[in-house]
């Protein structure tokens, strides 16, 4: 049965529920990845949003793992927002309250084992997915120049011709010299259309170029996926990962180019890459922040040679681009003011704080070990028989509760030592204020501060206007354009 069955399937008898039970029925919230994590799942976001707001009088579900069978800390920002709100969860097969002591329990019982099924079932499919790469299965979407098909019982890909030879007329002119927005601009002038997006564009066809699944090789473990809040970034984003750390097998599919020409192309690029001019992770403190006034696409920086770094629109046709240093001056010269308002805390005298804090970390540390040596004893209590179910459940909530408790101290304890530390060995000594310490941070600590202060800034430049006649709009963070 196909997903649109299903859901069909599921909204057919949950609208039939509520007629049964005179309820009226204000919204619906489909979605089929139940297991993923909270972040990745807009629909189930939308409706615990109207559940903490007390909007919300009872909400309707298959089942009540079908709410998630994500990991505990999921499972439990979900139940918390409907016991709190005391919404109730309704099933064809029952009604749970948890305001209820006993309803509360068998939903915790329910979370448990769907978790456990969940972890079960991640397992196989992923196994079942090593399995079928290091058989030279592919099972992503099918890149620019093929279409996926099946090799037996294996998936795999098979090249589309009107499409392959625009891939291999890439690498030539890479290999030959030319860059890679020189060859978007070709691609365009000759017709074709890549998978994603109306034109070539400067990113697309180095993604060409990187892809080994062009020289008939199946890649795992190209790109890492990282949640909201992970590596200070507030949304979801990816890594590409070092072509040391991929798993690269030999593909069932054909090859579109030989595979010494792709390594010939990796060499050529890397001998490309222009390394950061300062140290730190982002070599451009602007990094993130310049968007295209008319598409409202981010800029982006290349070159960086004997001719200076630019700045470029990835549309094509779209604004000129700039020379990135006169990009630069104009906004720091900007910004300036700003910067210059921003007083610097002075240094604490020295006290008992730190020796204190550093204290109370150890023994929440202490704390926290004895907790987590708790948890694997309460699951052999159940198995001997020790515990009933009830007891055992009562028993893990309250040990888990006071792991994630002590976890949440000890996060609070680091932050204040790293803040204590900062006071002392931070301020001391500098000018009093941001402007003039910034010139001396690395570019990732400025495009820190920057992102802190600046929520985003437009570009705008004519075509064949002068190399100084572009125009920045400058949004504050909680204001409209203010320089």
């Amino acid at each position: 049965m196909s997903t649109a069955e299903v859901l069909s399937k599921h909204r057919a008898a949950l609208t039939e529920l509520a007629g049964t039970l005179g309820l009226s029925v204000d919204g619906t919230y489909e979605e089929v990845a139940s297991g993923e994590k909270l972040y990745a799942r807009p629909e189930m976001l939308r409706l615990l949003e109207r559940v903490r707001g007390g909007a919300v009088g009872a909400v309707l579900c298959m089942d009540i793992d079908r709410l998630g069978r994500g990991g505990m800390a999921d499972q439990g920002a979900i139940f918390d927002a409907f016991r709190e709100s005391g919404t109730l969860i309704i099933t064809p097969e029952k009604t749970y309250d948890l305001s209820n002591d006993v309803d509360i329990e068998m939903t915790e019982f329910k979370a448990f084992f769907a978790r456990a099924e969940w972890r079960a079932i991640r397992k196989r499919m992923r196994r079942g997915l090593m399995q079928t790469i290091e058989a030279g299965g592919y099972t992503p979407n099918a890149p620019y120049g093929y279409r996926q098909c099946r090799k037996g019982k294996l998936p795999s890909l098979e090249i589309v011709e009107e499409e392959a030879r625009f891939v291999r007329f890439i690498y030539r002119q890479y290999l030959g010299g030319a860059g890679a927005q020189s060859i978007a601009r070709q691609l365009n002038a000759m017709g074709s259309v890549p998978h994603r997006g109306r034109e070539w564009s400067r990113s697309t066809v180095r993604h060409i170029l990187r892809n080994p699944t062009f020289a008939g090789k199946v890649a795992w473990n190209r790109v890492k996926h990282f949640r909201p809040g992970e590596h200070g970034r507030e949304k979801h984003h990816v890594v590409c990962m070092p072509e040391s750390d991929w798993l690269l097998v030999d593909g069932a599919h054909e090859a579109i180019i030989p595979f010494e020409q792709w390594q010939a192309a990796q060499q050529q690029r890397l001998a490309r890459q222009v390394p950061p001019r300062r140290g730190g992770r982002s070599a451009s403190p602007l990094a993130g922040l310049l968007v295209c006034s008319r598409c409202g696409r981010k800029m982006q920086r290349t070159g960086g040679g004997s001719g200076g770094a630019y700045l470029l629109c990835p549309t094509q046709g779209c604004c000129a681009g700039a020379r990135f240093d006169y990009v630069e001056e104009a906004l720091m010269r900007a910004l300036g003011p700003v910067l210059a308002g921003l007083p610097l805390a002075r240094r604490p005298e020295p006290g008992e704080t730190l020796p204190a804090l550093e204290t109370a970390l150890a023994s929440a540390g202490r704390e926290l070990a004895r907790c987590a040596s708790r948890i694997p004893r309460l699951y052999e209590f159940l198995e001997d028989g020790t515990y009933d179910r009830p007891t055992f459940l009562t028993r893990l909530g309250a040990a888990e509760n006071e792991k994630l408790a002590l976890e949440a101290r000890m996060d609070d304890i680091r932050e204040r030592i790293r803040r204590e530390n900062s006071a002392r060995s931070g301020t001391d000594g500098l000018p009093g204020d941001l402007g003039s310490l910034f010139a001396g941070l690395t570019p990732a600590e400025q495009n820190a501060v920057l992102k802190a202060l600046v929520e985003r800034v437009t570009y705008t430049k004519p075509k064949r206007s002068p190399p100084h006649g572009f125009r920045l709009e400058i949004w504050l963070r909680g204001s409209r354009p203010d320089l």
